[in-house]
């Protein structure tokens, strides 16, 4: 059995990383009031995660959990309206923080590769390197901690990675891969002095 192409391993990953925080659930609105009611779940919600939906102004987040409110207050009244959380920009082709206006932002890129091979054995091992990118900007609030966001970012992704495999204990992306997981340092830059937070995540996968 051959294995699995690059292609399809990056763009399994990528997908897991994607949905690490999208939400989708309902909830009331009252003009001018930022305080959604009655939300369905608040399960996977966290403190600056946008929030899109029904006529909640662009650029609106998430600012408390109990209630649970927005930074920029509904426009109309609506009950049951579909919501929904994400990252505001994504892709497999880095970009440079200051070319996306759209936060957060999440960006994932192969690194190198490393083959083993072992004795009677016809495939080799192969360890693919991977770097994912989170992006989050405060703002020009001097209230605001870039860190918070950056650090909701960051659990979310460890969620994303948990072991899936229980005999394993690994993260295997669904059996396609042996384990994928988080290694080495992660680079952070908290964005105390201009807003702008930044991690690094260092993975790797390893192919059997």
């Amino acid at each position: 059995m051959g294995r699995p192409a690059r292609e399809t391993i990056l763009e399994t990953l990528f997908s897991s990383l994607v949905d690490s925080i999208s939400t989708s659930f309902t909830a009331g609105t009252l003009a001018n009031n930022p305080v959604l009611q009655s939300p369905s779940t608040t399960v996977g919600l966290f403190v600056g995660l946008p929030v899109v939906g029904g006529s909640i102004p662009k650029g609106s987040v998430i600012t408390s959990l109990s209630p649970l409110t927005l930074s920029i207050a509904p426009t109309a009244n609506a009950a049951s309206v579909p919501l929904s959380t994400g990252f505001l920009a994504t892709g497999r082709r880095l970009k440079m923080w200051t070319q996306v206006p759209q936060q957060p932002a999440l960006f994932l890129r192969s690194d190198d590769e490393q083959s083993e091979w072992s004795e009677g054995i016809v495939l080799e091992q192969l360890t693919i390197r991977a770097e994912a990118y989170l992006y989050s900007n405060a703002g020009s609030n001097p209230d605001a901690v870039p860190e918070t966001m950056l650090n909701n970012l960051l659990d979310a992704l460890d969620t994303a990675l948990e072991p899936d495999n229980p005999l394993t204990h690994q993260f295997t992306l669904g059996g396609l891969v042996a384990w994928c997981r988080k290694v080495g340092r992660t680079e952070k830059d908290t964005g105390d002095l201009d807003g702008q937070a930044i991690a690094q995540v260092h993975l790797e996968i390893l192919v059997p």
